[in-house]
């Protein structure tokens, strides 16, 4: 049996739009980010700490899928214990912790390597089911967005919980906007922020705020940023900025609200949490030419995309 090529990169993602309230039936909105890759691949001789940490992290998920009932039968197992006998690792500089798929990029990269029998014309809800399945050795419960982003490397529309639409996102001859990351360098788990505000949902005024406004400035702000309304997404990022400030503040590190709070006053840009908040990067859009360097001046900028 032929090996199948190890290096194959797989890009971290970004959910642009849908934090926390995709739970609750809001359009999201995820892309791949080229800022941050992983790689499978061998350990020389003297591995590093990271490496032979990684090494073990496989072990693992190799031993979850064979004891599966439904994925062990689909994986090539055999090969994936001799490669990790030969000191198979995940090399990835993409931030644990942080809401960028780190754990989504090294499932897409188990899938590629050792799933038997994969189809050019997969059904995406299936694929993403599968990658989830994978992915809840980490997490417990996963929904599978993060490993089909970075599997696939196109944007993904989520609608209903479901993959609405696969694609890649059109180019622009002349960017009017600009949307970066703010690395706020505060590691932080997934699930706590995520059981919060669920819990928060409970309190029915909190709830009729989510649904009369929240997820409907989610939703037009996925339009106008597909459809290229400049001014018509910069309005409801707005709004999003300002209501997750207003219910959600423990979700945005304390260190970050004044800048928050002042590109509410001079609408030079917006900030949005990303994921689930607590910490990990801040999305933000702010006009093309806005210098950053100044605007956010001592904080770790990161240039996401410009349209």
């Amino acid at each position: 049996m032929a090996i199948k090529p190890l290096h194959k990169i797989f890009y971290s993602k970004v959910l642009l739009f849908g934090e926390q309230i995709i739970n609750k039936g809001a359009m999201g909105l995820a892309v791949p980010f080229e800022h941050f890759d992983g790689v499978l691949k061998f350990a020389g001789k003297g591995p590093s700490e990271s490496a032979v940490k990684s090494n073990e992290s496989l072990c693992g998920i190799a031993n979850y899928i064979i004891h599966h009932k439904v994925l062990g039968p689909l994986y090539d197992t055999n090969l994936f214990l001799d490669d990790l006998e030969k000191g198979l690792y995940f090399d990835s500089n993409i931030p644990q912790g942080f809401g960028l798929g780190s754990s989504g990029a090294l499932v897409a990269a188990v899938y590629y390597r050792y799933r038997k029998g994969k189809k050019k014309n997969y059904v995406v809800s299936e694929l993403k089911h599968e990658l989830a399945e994978i992915e809840s050795y980490f997490h417990g419960k996963s929904s599978g967005l993060d490993p089909i982003v970075c599997y696939l490397q196109k944007a993904v529309l989520i609608s209903d919980g479901e993959v609405a639409e696969v694609f890649d996102l059109p180019k622009s001859t002349k960017a009017v906007l600009k949307m970066f990351l703010i690395n706020t360098h505060i590691e932080r788990k997934t699930a706590p922020y995520v059981n919060l505000f669920l819990e928060k949902c409970k309190e029915p005024k909190f709830m009729k705020t989510v649904e009369k406004s929240l997820i409907p400035a989610n939703n037009l702000a996925i339009n106008a940023f597909l459809h290229r309304k400049h001014a018509e997404l910069m309005k409801c990022i707005k709004i999003i900025s300002q209501l997750q400030m207003d219910l959600i503040p423990e979700f945005i590190p304390k260190a970050f609200h004044e800048a928050w709070k002042q590109g509410q006053k001079h609408n030079e840009y917006h900030l949005k949490i990303c994921g689930a908040g607590g910490g990990g990067f801040i999305i933000g859009v702010a006009k093309a030419d806005a210098d950053l360097s100044i605007l956010l001046a001592g904080m770790e900028v990161i240039e996401l995309m410009k349209f």
